[in-house]
């Protein structure tokens, strides 16, 4: 193998990798996988409100759907790897946000709607509203924020 041959072989190596980092990329947040996820959020946090036995029955219905949805789509990933203690912190960072959209949404759907506590039509309700939006309206953050974390070198396949 000459000088020449030994490049193209490491350029292609580099093209690829950059290939394979895009795919980890936009399969993480592929929009059925966002939608799909943001309908388990939302019938989990409105299932709050609900009389016993539902709201255990349709949280756990939507806990369900939303990991399920995210097992299904990296079982069925063409790029398989191990997540990253940066990418375990993102995804923890993400929740903690969620959290924090439902406890505004409930207490805004209070304060300017005055929502009852309880019931179909309440302040859970509206808090999963703004949690299932606020989780597809950040997308393109959240996918240029694991962008960039598999770029650094936390995404190698």
């Amino acid at each position: 193998m000459n000088q020449q041959d030994a490049r193209t072989s490491l350029d292609d190596i580099h093209r690829l990798q950059d290939r394979t980092r895009e795919q980890i990329v936009r399969q993480s947040f592929a929009l059925p996988r966002v939608v799909i996820s943001a309908l388990g959020l939302f019938i989990a946090f409105a299932a709050i409100d609900l009389p016993r036995p539902w709201n255990f029955v349709f949280l756990v219905a939507g806990m369900v759907l939303y990991a399920g949805v995210g097992i299904v789509y990296e079982h069925r990933a063409s790029v398989c790897r191990k997540v990253t203690s940066q990418e375990a912190l993102f995804h923890g960072g993400l929740l903690a946000c969620i959290m924090v959209a439902f406890s505004i949404g409930r207490i805004a759907a209070f304060a300017l709607f005055d929502l009852p506590p309880h019931g179909l039509l309440s302040q859970a309700a509206a808090g999963a509203i703004v949690v299932a939006v606020a989780y597809v309206a950040a997308t393109p953050v959240n996918r240029a924020i694991m962008k960039s974390i598999v770029r650094q070198g936390g995404g190698a396949a």
